[in-house]
């Protein structure tokens, strides 16, 4: 199994949202399926918002946020805290995450040839597009 290289944000260049000329036709909807009750998505995050919406999510202890690309230059930002296992669909590119919760838990994401896990160490994590389009599983423990 190769495992994704993850680089936090503070490390790389400035993102530079690429420019939207086809809105509507090359747009799809990330899901995570269950959201659980208490949990839940905050969809059409502009990429200049995407970095302060995921610290926003994930002020409270227990929190992960996850933020996965829309393909309209716009971010979908999922809030959550349940310990299971999810199943992952339309996550294409652009993913981000903040993990605050207690405890160590890690976000951890597979699929058939990518492994991630996002320590909880309160930093923005992005994973390149290549693994996050490889994810089909999604594990908050």
């Amino acid at each position: 199994m190769i495992a994704a290289v993850l680089v936090p944000l503070a490390a790389q260049a400035p993102a530079q949202a690429a420019p939207n000329t086809s809105v509507g036709t090359a747009a799809w909807t990330p899901q995570i399926y269950p959201l659980f009750s208490g949990e839940w998505v905050q969809r059409n995050v502009s990429s200049a918002d995407r970095n302060a919406a995921l610290v926003a999510c994930s002020v409270a202890d227990g929190i992960a946020c996850v933020s996965v690309g829309q393909g309209d230059g716009k971010h979908s930002v999922f809030h959550l805290f349940k310990c299971d296992t999810r199943s992952l669909s339309n996550f294409i590119d652009a993913l981000a995450v903040r993990n605050h919760q207690t405890g160590g838990a890690q976000v951890h994401f597979w699929g058939p040839r990518f492994d991630v896990k996002i320590p909880a160490d309160g930093r923005i994590y992005t994973v390149r597009d290549e693994a996050t389009y490889d994810f089909n599983r999604l594990d908050i423990c």
